[in-house]
């Protein structure tokens, strides 16, 4: 079949503009299978006014939206005609409809990307929970294919509670090695006013209750242990929490060694990665399954320290592109950035294993290749497998 005439819906709760690992991996999908010639169209969750979106892109409003989830009952009928829906997962209110379709359509294809596990505290857990107990298995078990980032991930997450490994297929996220290369940044340094010679750390992640497991707190309070040597904190992203964090940074004595700098341009992103020495990714939850940042400061040959979880683990290779260490430790996070700032050759060591690693595992054109694979296995099974 031609590619033009074979029809593909992209659904996702969040999309660029919007900064979010998520939307980034379904827009870098779906803008490469278009300039292959599929036809490809994306359905997300209409959060606000975007003046420049593509003719493919359709921002649905929603009957109730919190955060990142909404009701889009619409999805239902808005999918019809579609020869495969490629699902991306978590979106509670948008996969919904689509699973619902998918029982009484059994013709059309369902891929789905699980991203990650969804976790919470309080009331937001106790749903989370519920839905898992309740809705997941429903869920899962009427999907053709399953696609994680990493395996490591997969075999760790709420998809190994059920009886799905036949339907599980490893599709990593890919990295733009053009965009992001080594280099030196001495204007952005420059205007940022860092002191000379001083190692930047790095980080770069959402300010937001949606990102809030990234682990900044930790991250201020392994730095604290660490004022007698020299650094210089950067950190790259906005949100609600922004001043959350400015002044917990403020009560440890950091303020004057943090910078905010907010968000980057699509266009500056690449040249803070080539600003710093070393990237942080502290994360504290398995929501966190792989790590987009930090195979973006893999491909700019910047070594990362991350926390020890599924799936970062597969990215950040204890010394080898990185060095890992146990969620939430902050004695131990800042051990490891102290052994980076004292062994410069250690840091170009790990620098170039994770450029070498990132422009040959994490290429973006094989890996869609796989995606393209995958969907014609999909399509010419025709959903054939026995529901339960």
């Amino acid at each position: 079949m031609d590619k033009a005439q074979i029809t593909i819906a992209h659904v996702v709760c969040t999309y660029p503009p919007y900064r979010g690992g998520m939307g980034n991996v379904a827009r870098d999908s779906v803008e490469r299978l278009r300039a292959r010639g599929y036809n490809v169209h994306v359905f997300t969750i209409q959060d606000k006014d975007v003046q420049d979106d593509p003719r493919w892109v359709h921002r649905i409003p929603g009957i109730l939206q919190i955060g990142n989830a909404g009701v889009l009952p619409s999805l239902f009928h808005r999918l019809s005609g579609f020869d495969l829906v490629h699902l991306h997962y978590p979106f509670f209110g948008g996969a919904e409809p689509v699973i619902v379709r998918k029982a009484l359509r059994q013709d059309q294809g369902l891929v789905m990307t699980y991203h990650m596990d969804n976790v919470g505290g309080g009331l937001k857990g106790a749903v989370f929970g519920m839905h898992r107990r309740l809705l997941f298995p429903w869920l899962v078990n009427r999907v053709d294919r399953i696609l994680v980032s990493s395996m490591d991930y997969g075999l760790h997450s709420a998809l190994a509670e059920l009886e799905v490994m036949d339907r599980i297929e490893e599709h990593p996220f890919g990295v733009d090695s053009e965009r992001f290369h080594p280099g030196d940044e001495p204007e952005l340094r420059a205007r940022l006013r860092l002191p000379a010679g001083t190692p930047i750390l790095l980080f770069v992640g959402g300010l937001d209750a949606a990102h809030a497991f990234k682990g900044l707190p930790v991250l201020f309070e392994a730095l604290s242990l660490l004022r007698g040597r020299p650094w210089h904190l950067v950190i790259v992203g906005e949100g609600a929490l922004k001043e959350t964090y400015r002044t917990a940074a403020r009560a440890l004595g950091l303020e004057e060694r943090v910078t905010f700098v907010g968000s980057a341009s699509e266009a500056d992103l690449p040249r803070y990665y080539r600003l710093a020495d070393v990237h942080l990714f502290p994360s504290t939850a398995r929501a966190e399954s792989f790590g987009l940042v930090a195979l973006e400061a893999a491909a700019s040959g910047v070594p990362t320290i991350a926390s020890a979880l599924p799936g970062v683990r597969t990215l950040v290779r204890d010394g080898d592109t990185g060095i890992l260490v146990p969620s939430g430790d902050a004695s131990a996070l800042a051990s490891a950035i102290a052994t980076v700032l004292e062994h410069p050759e250690l840091r170009a060591r790990l620098g170039l294993s994770a450029r070498v690693m990132a422009t040959t595992a994490y290429h973006w054109e094989p890996l869609i290749d796989r995606l393209e694979a995958t969907y014609a296995s999909v399509i010419q099974q025709q959903s054939k497998r026995e529901y339960l």
